[in-house]
This record gives structure tokens, C-alpha cells and sequence, in this order.
């Protein structure tokens, strides 16, 4: 009986495989490929992180220019540990039980004889009624201090001619709103005077970012109006203005 063997035998092919001859002449250079490919694309996160947060860093100093105060950054871990429920802040020194607290001896009332004691009387509502924030005469020749009442924000003041625009200043969009694609809509109410000139402004709704408010604020500030006249005769009244905020 012949002899075999547990081995299996392939036959010649004529040298190394095709594969065999491919993977030892690029197996180096495909090994330095991978490691360059992979420390690039480290490179590139680790710089992009970067570049993000000098981006945020920037925009936060933009933003605090526009305000006029200093924006800080603080994460949650620089604000400490939340105060204890038990109402110690770590500040206080902790007592012994059993131990009695000294008496404090700050703050500790003195008694003052009844002669030197000082007389403190409310007045009445009679009184309150009857008193005006503004007396008097004033300090000219025989001037008479003159006061006016505004008229309310919501009441009607009857008028024939409305107040129209005589000039329009362009409407200034804030740096630091455009950067951080802030965008909405300001109502606000005017109180133009006898001359048309805006003398009070509120804001009824706002957009919930103040640097908006406060430039449609500084828009309307700047306006010029025609008076509202009621028989020929300029009178004061509120007006309604909406300011729109949107990025193009």
C-alpha cells in the first residue's frame, strides 16, 4: 500500500501568486497611507474644534461691544456645587450638639428715653388726596408752574387729521443680532407731541432679544411726524408702529 499524509498538496502555479506578489510590493506603502489618512483626519477634527470655539470666543466680544458690557462665557462646571437643602453654604461653622449659640452683639436694640424718642404720624387719605407732586409758583416773574397730563396709552383721543411721516430714518440692523441670525418683529407705541415730535415710546411686544427692541426703539426715536390735528388745533395722541427685523 502506498504511503499518505494528512497534509494536502496544491499544485504549482508557476511561482508566487498574483496576490502574494501585489500585497508584498504595496503592503508598505499602503501602511503609511493609513497611518498619514488617519493622523490627517485627527488633524482636521482637532482643528475644527478649534476654529469653532474662537468663532463663539468672537462672537461673544462682538455681542458685548454692541451691548456696551462684557459677555463671559462660563460653563457648568465653573458655577461650584448648588447651595445644601439644609440651608448650611458651607460658609457656616458647624455647631456642637448640645452646645448653646452665643448671643449676638451686633444689632442689639438700646432703649431711648421717652422725651428723645421721635414722633412718627401717617397721614390720612383726606391729606394724600389733597397734596400734588408739583406746587407752587415758580421762582420768575410772577411764573405759574403749569403741569399737563399726559394722555392714557389706550384711550382715544379724538382727531380729524392723522399724523403722517415726514421722514424716515433707514433702519439699522445690529451687528451682533445679524451674526447670531436674530430675527422678529417689535410693536411699539408712540406718544407724538403738539409739534408731531415723539415724546415718549413703550414697547408693547417685543421679539425677546434687546438688542432688537432697543434699535426699533432708536428707529422711532428718530422719526419725524405731522401733528394729529382735532378742529384745526394739534393735539397729543399714541400711535402704532410695528418694526420688522428679517435677514434677506
Amino acid at each position: 500500500m502506498e504511503n499518505t499524509t494528512s497534509q494536502l498538496c496544491f499544485p504549482s502555479i508557476g511561482g508566487k501568486s498574483p496576490i502574494l506578489n501585489f500585497s508584498a510590493r504595496y503592503l508598505r506603502s499602503a501602511f503609511y497611507i493609513t497611518n498619514a489618512l488617519i493622523f490627517f483626519v485627527i488633524f482636521a477634527v482637532f482643528g475644527y474644534v478649534k476654529y469653532s470655539q474662537w468663532q463663539y470666543q468672537r462672537k461673544l466680544k462682538l455681542l458685548g461691544s454692541t451691548l456696551g458690557k462684557k459677555v463671559i462665557s462660563v460653563t457648568y462646571a465653573q458655577l461650584g456645587p448648588p447651595p445644601s437643602l439644609l440651608g448650611n453654604e458651607g460658609m457656616a461653622t458647624p455647631t456642637v450638639a448640645g452646645a448653646r449659640a452665643a448671643a449676638p452683639t451686633v444689632g442689639v436694640p438700646k432703649p431711648v428715653p421717652d422725651a428723645l424718642a421721635q414722633q412718627e404720624t401717617s397721614p390720612d387719605q383726606a391729606t394724600i388726596s389733597g397734596t400734588s407732586p408739583i406746587q407752587g409758583t415758580g421762582t420768575g416773574d410772577n411764573a405759574t408752574i403749569v403741569v399737563e397730563s399726559l394722555p392714557p396709552i389706550d384711550a382715544y383721543i379724538p382727531h380729524e387729521v392723522e399724523p403722517k411721516f415726514l421722514y424716515k430714518p433707514s433702519l439699522e440692523y445690529p451687528d451682533a443680532a445679524r451674526t447670531f441670525e436674530l430675527q422678529g418683529t417689535v410693536f411699539v407705541k408712540a406718544l407724538l407731541d403738539l409739534d408731531g415730535s415723539v415724546m415718549r415710546i413703550v414697547v408693547m411686544k417685543g421679539t425677546g432679544y434687546p438688542v432688537l427692541d432697543s434699535a426699533a426703539v432708536n428707529y422711532i426715536a428718530h422719526c419725524k411726524f405731522s401733528p394729529a390735528l382735532q378742529a384745526h388745533k394739534p393735539v397729543r395722541i399714541w400711535i402704532g408702529q410695528s418694526i420688522d427685523f428679517k435677514l434677506k
